[in-house]
């Protein structure tokens, strides 16, 4: 997956917990984390859709932070997203369980989401996205904060 369809995923994941949690979410933020598994693209020595994919090490990590503000569920939504939804259904899957096992985990058939399916389906959330957002704060002075 791309960075726009990771974006709307993130949002659109945050969003939900945040109905349910009342927190208030910062979009630049939501982004930003929806994205971070991707880091392993500057890392050399990682493999892409590796270790930075793990929904373990991305719970361990966020584990401290969770209990000690009881908040930022949200942001731990956008950023289960990108592995959970967002690469565990391309062809390449993810190692969503690593360090327990290095087994890389995917959709099958006939929910494998490739190709120019997996473009639009991308643009069309990004978009759907955009335009809620934009629809949202266009009476308020407010775009970023929700």
């Amino acid at each position: 997956m791309y960075p726009p369809g990771h974006f709307a995923l993130g949002y659109f994941s945050g969003k939900i917990i945040s109905r349910f949690t009342g927190e208030e979410i910062n979009i630049p933020i939501i982004w930003f984390i929806s994205i971070l598994p991707d880091i392993d693209i500057l890392l050399p020595f990682l493999k892409h859709r590796g270790p930075t994919h793990s929904i373990i090490i991305a719970a361990l990590l966020s584990l401290p932070f969770l209990l000690k503000y009881r908040k930022g569920y949200s942001y731990f939504a956008a950023l289960a997203s990108h592995s959970l939804i967002g690469d565990y259904f391309t062809a390449y899957g993810c190692q969503l369980l690593w360090p327990i096992t290095l087994i890389w985990f995917k959709a099958e058939p006939p929910f494998l989401i490739n190709g120019n399916f997996e473009l639009i389906i991308e643009v069309s959330l990004f978009a759907l996205m955009f335009i809620i957002i934009l629809l949202k704060h266009r009476r308020k002075n407010t775009i970023f904060r929700q």
